[in-house]
């Protein structure tokens, strides 16, 4: 699979399917025993993602892949590309491209394996994931320092809507969760459930349209009185969202998505649309 290109990747509801097997037969052999601070088996996850654990690389999916979607939103049975796939491929950060520090990897999956993931009460979904909000076509990036285990990792979301009205939407959306589960809610992921405690608007960086950024706290699922955090920046432009998500293996909270990348991805995406 390390050798399929861009426009042959696996569509998002294979990779689904092979996660979830995967995912089940560790879990019927009693699993790896090494899960996450968040629940996810690790070893299931980098194996459903086709990466290698990140003591010998990268363990997120990563980065470029593009995919077109259904006018419903939801993906096309093959994850067949089309012209605005193709557009955000060209525009997403690419495999080796460096931001500071971090570097953009290579991306086997459509998409974050986090997107899969369910939230409750679903007004809250947007917080988790906005895989369901109706995009027409996206390319994914996951970015992070190389060979840092313990370092903070960002998946980048380009995503498409029909116009910007739709895009506009989609942050009306995630408005509306930061403000009605700021109290917390619950993120069903693969191993066990997730409570995040509490979720609070933090600066958004002053790019596109509009946007908004978020600092979501989790408790962690093996020890109920310890914090994890992650960090949500959505930015508009016209009638496509820039989407990313930062979080780490460890309790730190490391301040917010790294500036570097949002800048570096912004930069990119601002050239590559005025020259279209």
């Amino acid at each position: 699979m390390h050798g399929v290109g861009n426009n042959n990747r696996v569509g998002r509801a294979t990779a689904v399917v092979m996660g979830a097997a995967l995912l089940f037969g560790s879990a019927a052999c009693g699993g790896s025993g090494e899960t996450d601070e968040n629940g996810t088996d690790r070893k299931a996850k980098a194996a459903a993602s086709g990466a290698t654990p990140r003591a010998t690389g990268d363990t997120r999916p990563a980065a470029g892949a593009a995919t077109a979607t259904a006018a419903s939103g939801t993906p096309s049975p093959a994850g067949t590309s089309g012209p605005e796939a193709e557009r955000l491929g060209r525009l997403v950060l690419a495999s080796g491209e460096k931001a500071g520090p971090y570097e953009s990897g290579p991306a086997l999956l459509d998409e974050p394996f986090d997107e899969i993931y369910d939230a409750a009460p679903a007004v809250c979904q947007p917080l988790t994931g906005l895989g369901r909000a109706g995009h027409t076509a996206q390319a994914y990036a996951p970015v992070s320092v190389p060979d840092e285990v313990f370092g903070v990792d960002t998946d980048v979301l380009l995503r498409s809507y029909k116009d910007a009205g739709a895009a506009g939407s989609v942050m009306k959306s995630l408005a509306d969760a930061g403000k009605r589960c700021a109290a917390g809610y619950t993120e069903e992921r693969t191993l066990v459930d997730a409570k995040v405690l509490r979720v609070e608007p933090v600066p958004a960086p002053k790019l596109g349209d509009e946007a908004l950024a978020y600092r979501i706290v989790v408790q962690d699922v093996k020890d109920k009185g310890a914090s994890l955090y992650t960090y949500l920046t959505l930015v508009r432009s016209d009638a496509v969202t820039l989407s990313f998500r930062s979080d780490m293996l460890g309790m730190d909270d490391f301040g917010g998505v790294p500036g570097e990348i949002v800048t570096a991805q912004w930069e990119k995406f601002s050239r590559g649309a005025a020259a279209r």
